[in-house]
């Protein structure tokens, strides 16, 4: 039996908004943990917390990373192009 699925939408009360954001950001986190590992990716995660916090996890040098991903849309400019709404449709299609 599976879970019930929540009905995605902004979380008013501040504790609980808290409380979930660090669950969801860890559960994040170990899931690139695991795709690097499984899948010898390197990968980057880049969140801004509601608090203006700045938290991050990558499997290996962020810097180096960050310079790859400009060399390669320096390379290769439409894939840097697309916004996060098409990228998802170019996904899902």
């Amino acid at each position: 039996m599976g879970r019930r699925k929540i009905e995605i939408q902004p979380i008013q009360h501040d504790r609980n908004r808290s409380v979930t954001f660090l669950k969801r950001k860890n559960g994040l986190f170990k899931k690139a943990y695991e795709l690097g590992v499984l899948c010898s990716a390197d990968v980057a995660v880049i969140v801004f917390g509601h608090n203006h916090k700045l938290y991050e996890y990558c499997s290996t040098d962020i810097n180096a990373l960050l310079t790859r991903q400009r060399e390669v849309c320096r390379a290769c400019p439409v894939h840097c192009r697309l916004s996060l709404t098409q990228l998802i449709v170019q996904w899902r299609s």
